[in-house]
């Protein structure tokens, strides 16, 4: 009789464990789901950022551009001849 109790209790502990075990793992796969997307979400920004700031280099950096910056505001010129060094 005692035994018999002892292994109900022992069944129904096992079960009840189990199925604890079920509903935490369910909880931390939901988790893990929200940070992936939160994750996802954070690099399809930054990507199009990056892809924003290459376009705003390429745009500054053009070489027409940094030519009249060169002539107009920083009072450059093209080098004469007699001052090109030739190795």
């Amino acid at each position: 009789m005692i035994s018999r109790k002892l292994s109900t209790t022992l069944l129904l502990g096992s079960v009840v464990l189990l199925a604890s075990s079920q509903v935490w793992l369910s909880h931390l796969r939901y988790e893990l789901s929200l940070e992936t997307s939160r994750i996802q979400k954070e690099q399809s920004e930054l990507k199009r950022e990056m892809n924003q700031l290459n376009l705003e280099l390429a745009s500054l950096t053009r070489p027409e551009r940094l030519r009249k910056i060169a002539q107009v505001d920083l009072g450059m010129a093209p080098p004469l001849p007699m001052q090109v060094i030739r190795p």
